[in-house]
């Protein structure tokens, strides 16, 4: 899911995993911009899976099926062989979650006439030239696509909450207006928004609402998903059933691959008996005491995994697998790269 002129949000100083940084040292190029585009971080991840001789252990084209636990987790997978199954001692789901679209059900969204797209398929603005376009999303994507297709099209109507802080985002920009969320479309294009009223008509309609979490190969009496909340989780990492079962990747707005590493050795530590797990009753009730607090505060089930202190996420596993902390620099930098991002989007 990556358009044309795609780069980090982050400077590549905190991207890279630990032991293999992101400069002529270590995977990347000292020529390479502090915040490099899609095609760099590929070439880094490339080179560290040859630095560590990762693809030998590799086994492409192989698409897993079903999950199913006995005495060990046995994988039906299809494969160049044809469909086999495989038994293993533990499992690590990593599918990651910006496959499957999220897009809210609008009253009247099945009868607009014009353009509706996911963020998911954008690729470039040139098909948006001198077109009326709504964004639905604020998030990076929301941003990131906002100010992107403002420079070619008539006008980008961009709907969500927090319009005062999206006014000063967009203030030096004529073409955009922030509109409260979308609440409704009707058939000849034009948007009902909270606040803002009826606007357009428009021509295009692009969702960037985020993602589904999806786990069709795993049996819902392992993990389920209800309003993108993931369960049963201890530290949004380990199955709380079966303790063999890890899901790595599952936590929003992070920095990620120094949290994927951190996750990944905790993981490894636990299998090799490094250290104890509470015992699951208190991990259910440390699920639900974090569910119950994020409720309290606001925060939509949908979000229960975005991160709002990951260096502190970070810090916790490391601390009870026996990893070290986050480095003093890597914390400071990591939060002046956020403030940055907050006060010059898209920059």
């Amino acid at each position: 899911s990556m358009y044309k002129t795609l780069r980090t949000n982050l400077p590549r100083d905190v991207m890279a995993f630990f032991d293999f940084s992101f400069d002529s040292e270590g995977g990347g190029k000292d020529s390479w911009p502090r915040y490099p585009g899609h095609a760099e971080v590929l070439s880094y991840l490339q080179r560290f899976a040859d630095a560590f001789d990762v693809e030998r252990l590799i086994s492409f084209n192989a698409k897993v099926l079903c999950v199913h636990r006995g005495d060990k987790w046995t994988l039906l997978i299809d494969s160049k062989k044809g469909r086999i199954e495989e038994k293993f001692d533990a499992l690590a789901v990593c599918n990651g979650h910006y496959a499957e679209p999220r897009v809210p059900n609008i009253p009247g969204i099945k009868s607009f006439p014009g353009l509706m797209m996911h963020s998911h398929n954008y690729r470039a603005r040139d098909s948006f030239t001198n077109k009326r376009v709504a964004v639905i999303g604020t998030a990076a994507s929301g941003v990131d696509l906002t100010i992107e297709i403002a420079g070619v099209s008539e006008s980008v109507y961009w709907c969500g909450n927090d319009q005062t802080e999206r006014h000063e985002k967009i203030e030096h920009m004529r073409n955009v207006f922030a509109c409260g969320p979308l609440t409704a479309v009707t058939k000849d294009g034009r948007l009902l928004t909270e606040n803002s009223g009826y606007v357009g008509p428009i021509d295009c309609l692009i969702f960037a609402t985020g993602y589904h979490y999806s786990f069709p190969f795993l049996s819902k009496d392992l993990i389920s998903v209800n309003d993108n909340w993931v369960t049963p989780l201890y530290r949004d990492l380990l199955c709380v059933t079966q303790p063999t079962l890890a899901l790595l990747g599952v936590p929003l707005k992070i920095i990620p691959f120094p949290i994927f590493e951190i996750q990944s050795r905790w993981f490894a530590r636990l299998l090799n008996k490094e250290f104890e797990l509470p015992v699951a009753s208190t991990m259910f009730e440390l699920q639900e005491e974090r569910a119950s607090k994020l409720g309290e505060s606001g925060i939509h089930q949908r979000n229960f995994h975005v991160l709002e202190n990951q260096f502190q996420y970070y810090d916790e596993l490391a601390i009870e697998c026996g990893e070290p902390v986050l480095p003093n620099w890597y914390r400071k930098l990591g939060e002046a790269a956020r403030e940055h991002g907050k006060n010059f989007p898209g920059s």
